[in-house]
């Protein structure tokens, strides 16, 4: 996978009759690394990784990113309404059945953290708003699966989404073992499960993912969509984490940030354009 291909690269890729498949998914990986690697390697992954993040930042994103989590199951299900082979259907019907215990296991690690449940279960029960990058994260993933194509959908939440979930979790499992050492974080089994497990089912999810979106997305037009809908799912959960970690920090560089976000309401659904000063944007295809 190269370094990064820029958006006119990429187009005139896809203007061009594709040989197989294969070379199409390349196009697709090496389009959306950028954003894959500021969201793996980036701010936010860093601070975890070397403890950098307080931990009442740790709890902002458990407590903050639980509707979106919560949901999740609900964004698959939109999916599977597109669907018309059983290889697709098994995929996210057995998808659904993971993700919906996944939302169990982070209300385990939030515990852990010292957060009570009732507390996970009020706000994904819209008690309080959440963030409105946050709120981004959620509208478009529901957005992207229900009124997107099958091979939108998927590429925007089983590979990008849980693909680089997969790689964050391997990546940050021993920086988030190590707030085990915190005054009020109790680090066990419970604790660890959500990361664990999806340093696990995450390996396999993107990989079939793309063989849906290859099977699927099989003109030009198509593909360029399923391209973008990848990217922009990468650069809003980076978002998500990034606002909803800050927003809880003690640390004296985050305050004002703190006080700017406790005032910020959920907003409606944001235009679905990716908006990125440092690429130029590609022209549509016919």
């Amino acid at each position: 996978m190269s370094a990064s291909v820029s958006s006119n690269e990429v187009l005139s890729a896809l203007l061009h009759p594709q040989p197989s498949g294969d070379e199409w998914v390349e196009t697709l990986k090496a389009y959306v690394e950028p954003d894959w690697r500021d969201l793996v390697e980036g701010e936010w992954a860093l601070k975890l990784k070397s403890g950098a993040w307080s931990t009442d930042a740790m709890r902002g994103w458990f407590l903050q990113l639980y509707p979106f989590i919560h949901a999740f199951p609900k964004f698959l299900a939109e999916a599977l309404i597109k669907v018309e082979d059983e290889y697709s259907r098994s995929f996210l019907i057995d998808n659904i059945r993971v993700e919906k215990a996944h939302a169990e296991h982070w209300i385990w690690m939030a515990e852990g953290f010292g957060i009570p449940r009732s507390e996970m279960l009020a706000i994904a029960e819209g008690a309080r708003p959440v963030l409105r990058d946050v709120q981004s994260l959620t509208d478009w993933i529901w957005y992207i699966n229900a009124k997107g194509s099958l091979a939108e959908a998927v590429a925007a939440t089983s590979f990008a989404i849980e693909g680089a979930t997969g790689d964050l979790t391997r990546t940050l499992l021993e920086g988030f073992i190590a707030y085990g050492s915190r005054a009020g974080v109790t680090m066990n089994p419970r604790t660890t499960k959500w990361f664990r497990n999806h340093a696990k089912y995450d390996d396999d999810h993107p990989r079939i993912a793309l063989e849906i979106v290859q099977r699927s997305a099989r003109f030009e037009r198509d593909r360029y969509k399923v391209m973008v809908a990848a990217r922009r799912s990468l650069q809003l959960l980076n978002l998500a984490l990034l606002t909803s970690s800050r927003a809880y920090s003690t640390e004296a560089s985050e305050l004002p940030r703190l006080e700017r976000r406790r005032t910020q309401q959920s907003i409606a659904f944001p235009d679905r354009r990716v908006i990125d000063s440092n690429r130029p944007s590609a022209p549509r295809t016919a």
